[in-house]
């Protein structure tokens, strides 16, 4: 057996390495950045690599680690196979494999020397890869270019003369030899014939691809006339050369099949982006949140859609060049340190400098616009210091800069914990780790920005994530939204108390009755000696029937009496999310009417669950007043105009060297300074898909109460109150759709002044004065807090 191994052993090896030789050259040639590998998810395990899987993994990190020498790989163990079939041993401490590896170095160098910035397979891969990249500029620091070039090239010839064991003046033999055996037997003349007349006759043909293909749609049979047909006397000349250049014309076949396969390539240039951006990446969700809760189903992630497959790749020369950069400029105001580390995140990266002992950190924030002038940047924002540590940040914009979609939060884990009553997904950090936040504890939130700063992107995306939280039965909005555009999305969702509030008077309304439910809410708790929603929510969801019939009785006997002010409740209480989404507008017109309901909310509403997201584009001292700033540790800061602007709501600088489209500065409670982070992005399809699925399941159910408020019933100013008693009618006067809303109301089982409104299309203090006269009369039943009525008759027909 050793015998029959000894005999076949060379044939064995040299099959071997001819056959790695082949796979490794079909899987650089079949190379996909979006196939899977360590750089890249790719679809499941699905690979479009001529060797699979496998291929695709070893193309990936060949091409990462050494770019186009990679291919260098492939020449050696062909060169191996081909000295095994010669019968060559082959020894593994044979010194050749050192001058092989130091030569593919040496190749990767040059490419990254030469074309330091130029990446080829969609803008993933160096053209000498990262070993050859970090080489040339570890070279370039100590040489300078001339003398790295220099010193390459000699490298490359001694390694060439090392790996082939042959002299310079043998080498220089080998061309020489192959064109005296060429001009023997005439091979270079008749080349050269048959290249000219290539030149001649088929170079304008190769030209006029792309016109003929344009103009034939229009000119169908224009130009036929008039192609070239070779003469008698050529095709016997030609004939000579056929079998000579059959190989040759073979591969000029090819090269035209390349180049049409090039010039199609353009043609569908606009198609291919719109394929790429077709593919999908699938957003997993680890946590299992609840698909129902009691009737009402929750929203799925199916709901959003998936961010694209492909993912812009940090640029790792970009990030080294800025480093160098940066530490020449403030070397030049002779600020002298060091770059401990980078971090680069989606939009931005913060690169943390350590300077000298003697150095003064005021020196270096004073140099913003001259470093965003050396790096040529967008943005440059130096942080200070960092706390805990010995370096100062300073953020820089990247150069491809990525999107963070809100699919990608809400999969996180965190935003499904129970810990967190509010979640508020703020976006990913510099680092590029995602940030929750709970709303609940902040308790309110502050928001500003200019004109495409993302502020309304940012607002829409905050009420998404409570709406795919909480039903209606945990959960009450309150949207109030001047401009009457941003919120409008939200307006048929049955989270809402209200209708959507676009008018300033009718905003100061709203938020009195905020007031006025804040204060009905303590006394509640005040009524089972708690202090926090939760611990009365937890309380009144245990009390057994026969106390709920006490609470509601005791209710009954307060409003017949004429103490409603004494109501309480007794069942458990959902939370309140008042969204003002320009405050601005609303001090201008109702200052008075305005800043008081929000200093009261803002100081006293976080313990019975009322809380307030406050948003403007003007933050003004006459707007952000010191009352509402003071009440409000939340706050976030995406581009502003000034610096001015910055200080009022941060109490800092910074906010005005933001970027557009979702760059902010979050203020946490009881966190010193405001850090960086990019907010999601979030389409209008995506909340409509969201609003869609709970405005498929109800109505809104508006409170009463507030609605009365609203439409200044009681003593307001509603367009429809009459009569001197308040809005109410006696006796004898007669509604003119009476007989129609009796009927209606009859075939029902229960009704409510909200849901007359939205039937009959009438004022709700018209609607209420309906509810109390059927009460009057035995149609309904007494009020039930928030609930409907119960309709007390049967059957009615008009007479």
């Amino acid at each position: 057996m050793n015998q029959f191994l000894k005999k076949f052993r060379q044939d064995v090896i040299s099959i071997g390495f001819l056959g790695l030789g082949l796979f490794l050259a079909l899987a650089l040639v079949s190379y996909n950045p979006m196939d899977p590998s360590l750089n890249s998810m790719g679809q499941g395990l699905r690979s479009t690599n001529y060797c699979g899987i496998v291929g695709s993994f070893l193309a990936d990190m060949l091409y990462q680690a050494m770019g186009l020498a990679a291919w260098v790989v492939v020449a050696c163990f062909g060169k191996i196979a081909y000295a095994s079939f010669k019968g060559e041993s082959l020894n593994l401490k044979n010194i050749r494999f050192v001058w092989a590896l130091l030569l593919i170095v040496n190749v990767a160098a040059l490419f990254s020397l030469y074309l330091p910035n130029t990446k080829i397979f969609q803008g993933q891969i160096y053209l000498g890869g990262l070993l050859g990249l970090g080489v040339s500029q570890a070279l370039m620091q100590a040489f300078n270019s001339v003398g790295v070039q220099v010193i390459l090239w000699s490298l490359m010839a001694v390694l060439v003369v090392f790996y082939s064991e042959r002299t310079l003046q043998e080498l220089a033999e080998i061309p020489q030899g192959l064109l005296a055996d060429m001009k023997k037997k005439k091979f270079t003349d008749k080349i050269a014939a048959f290249f000219s007349g290539m030149f001649v006759k088929e170079e304008k043909t190769k030209k006029s691809k792309k016109d003929e293909k344009a103009k034939a749609a229009i000119f169908p049979l224009s130009d036929k006339k008039f192609v070239e047909k070779p003469s008698e006397e050529e095709e016997e000349e030609d004939e000579e050369l056929e079998e000579l250049l059959a190989a040759a014309e073979e591969e000029e076949d090819e090269e035209e099949t390349e180049e049409d396969e090039e010039e199609s390539d353009d043609e569908e240039e606009e198609e291919v982006p719109a394929v790429r951006l077709a593919q999908k990446r699938k957003v997993v969700m680890k946590a299992k949140p609840p698909r129902r809760i009691e009737n009402w189903d929750m929203p799925k992630l199916a709901l959003l859609e998936d961010p694209p497959a492909s993912r812009i790749k940090i640029d790792k020369a970009e990030i080294q060049r800025k480093a160098d950069s940066l530490v020449e400029k403030l070397k030049n105001f002779s600020i002298e340190g060091s770059i401990q580390d980078a971090k680069p995140g989606p939009l931005v990266t913060m690169y943390e400098f350590k300077p000298n002992a003697d150095v003064k950190i005021s020196k270096i924030s004073e140099l913003e616009d001259d470093l965003s002038l050396a790096l040529s940047s967008e943005s440059v924002r130096v942080v200070g210091h960092i706390p805990g540590t010995d370096v100062v940040g300073i953020e820089t914009a990247n150069l491809k800069r990525e999107t963070v979609y809100y699919k990608d939060l809400i999969a996180e884990d965190q935003f499904w914990s129970e810990d967190l009553a509010l979640p508020m997904a703020v976006g990913r950090a510099v680092d590029g780790e995602p940030k929750v936040v709970d709303l609940r504890k902040m308790p309110h939130l502050l928001i500003a920005g200019t004109t495409g700063s993302g502020k309304s992107v940012f607002v829409g995306s905050i009420i998404t994530g409570l709406l795919f939280r909480h039903s209606p039965k945990t959960l009450r909005l309150v949207l109030i939204d001047p401009k009457m555009v941003d919120l409008a999305p939200f307006s048929t969702v049955p989270h809402l108390v209200l209708p959507h509030v676009t008018e300033p008077k009718k905003a100061a309304t709203a938020l009195k009755w905020a007031v006025r439910e804040m204060e009905k809410r303590y006394k509640s708790l005040s009524k089972f000696g708690v202090g926090k929603i939760e611990a009365f929510n937890e309380k009144t969801g245990n009390l057994s029937k026969a106390d709920v019939e006490e609470h509601e009785k005791i209710n009954q006997e307060l409003e017949e009496g004429k103490a409603k002010l004494d109501q309480y409740y007794y069942q458990p209480l959902p939370y309140i999310v008042i969204v003002v989404d320009e405050l601005a507008d609303l001090m201008i017109v109702e200052k008075q009417n305005i800043e008081e309901p929000i200093q009261r909310l803002t100081q006293k509403a976080r313990a019975c669950g009322i809380h307030l997201i406050l948003a403007t584009q003007s933050p003004r001292k006459d707007v952000v007043t010191g009352l509402i700033k003071t009440n409000i540790p939340g706050r976030v800061a995406l581009k502003v105009a000034s610096k001015m602007d910055s200080r009022i709501i941060i109490d800092d600088s910074g906010a005005e060297r933001l970027l557009p489209n979702g760059d902010m500065l979050f203020q946490a409670p009881g966190v010193g300074k405001p850090t960086r982070h990019h907010g999601p992005y979030l389409s209008d399809g995506e909340i409509g898909n969201v609003v869609k699925h709970w405005a498929s399941q109800a109505e809104p159910e508006y409170d009463p109460l507030a609605m009365k408020a609203l439409d200044g019933f009681a003593g307001g100013d509603g367009g429809e109150a009459g009569g001197g008693d308040g809005g109410g009618f006696g006796e004898e006067e007669y509604d003119e759709r009476y007989d129609e809303i009796l009927s209606w109301a009859s075939e029902q089982k229960e009704i409510s002044a909200s849901l007359i409104q939205r039937k009959f299309r009438l004022g709700y203090p018209r609607a209420a004065r309906m509810i109390e006269i059927f009460e009057k009369e035995g149609v309904v039943g007494p009020a039930n807090g928030s609930k409907p009525r119960q309709v007390l008759v049967s059957s009615y027909r008009e007479q």
